[in-house]
């Protein structure tokens, strides 16, 4: 008699419906004028995206994909948390009605630092160049302003071997692994934030000023108020939102369109020190 083996459909709808759950009552916390999260206005989190998300919830569908970046983060974080054995996990901060959870704060040997621990399945390894990287930098930076901390730690776990982009058409990316790809892994950033360092206002002012729009957005129910995405990351973020056609059928007054071409702080000679050997 033959060992039989099937797929198990119940079993993994079970599974998905479970995490679909859990995942929702997440999502629940950043419905209407819930309060406003650090990651709600990141630059390149979409603050549009953000507000239609509130508005329009029932439009923003989970998918399995989603749920599985929420799961693989999740459950990176609790490991490394638990593996690390220092600080305290998820502490709720408040600056200006903007919440933000770090995902340690650590005061060993009375030395206070914040680490931010991240999860990647991209095939490149990210620096200050890239706008993941970036992303990743101005949030552990908003939370240093947050608590007036100096020291910083961005931790970030590589899930796969390297990969390179060869090029891009209509049919897809192209990518090849060189024999001397870096192997997954986790590689750590110090980041070091001095308190009387001018960045540190302009940071925070550049935080205030965002929660601020986003609130009278949602107050006066205005979207034209709030910035698109601009190139690069809109041709990467905008095809694949769900607000997509909502949000060009919308339109976006010329403080707008102003605040959207600024400059990136980041992209100003002196602004960051950054030497990756």
């Amino acid at each position: 008699m033959a060992i039989i083996i099937r797929p198990d459909l119940e079993f993994t709808d079970l599974l998905k419906n479970n995490l679909r759950s859990r995942y929702n009552d997440r999502k629940k916390d950043r419905i209407g004028l819930a309060p406003i999260h650090v990651s709600d206005i990141l630059p390149s989190s979409c603050i549009r995206k953000q507000y239609y998300s509130r508005v329009y919830p029932d439009e923003d569908s989970i998918t399995d994909e989603s749920i599985h970046h929420f799961v693989r983060g999740e459950s990176s974080e609790f490991a490394i948390t638990q593996l690390a054995k220092i600080g305290v996990a998820q502490t709720e901060l408040q600056m200006d009605d903007i919440v933000a959870h770090p995902d340690i704060m650590d005061n060993t040997d009375g030395k206070k630092i914040i680490i931010e621990l991240k999860d990647t399945v991209a095939g490149k390894r990210l620096d200050i160049n890239d706008y993941t990287f970036r992303s990743y930098l101005r949030q552990l930076l908003y939370y240093l302003i947050m608590t007036g901390i100096e020291k910083g730690i961005i931790s970030i776990r590589y899930n796969i071997r390297e990969l390179r982009l060869i090029r891009k058409d209509e049919t897809g990316e192209y990518f090849f692994r060189p024999n001397n790809a870096k192997l997954p892994g986790v590689e750590s950033w110090s980041v070091n934030f001095p308190r009387d360092d001018i960045t540190r206002e302009i940071l925070r002012n550049e935080m205030v000023l965002r929660k601020k729009m986003l609130v009278n957005a949602l107050d006066n129910h205005d979207v034209t108020i709030l910035p698109r995405l601009i190139e690069p990351l809109k041709s990467s973020k905008c095809p694949n939102c769900p607000f997509y056609r909502r949000c060009y059928d919308d339109m976006e007054n010329e403080r707008a369109r102003d605040i959207a071409q600024q400059t990136d702080i980041f992209d100003i000679r002196g602004t960051v020190d950054f030497r990756p050997f």
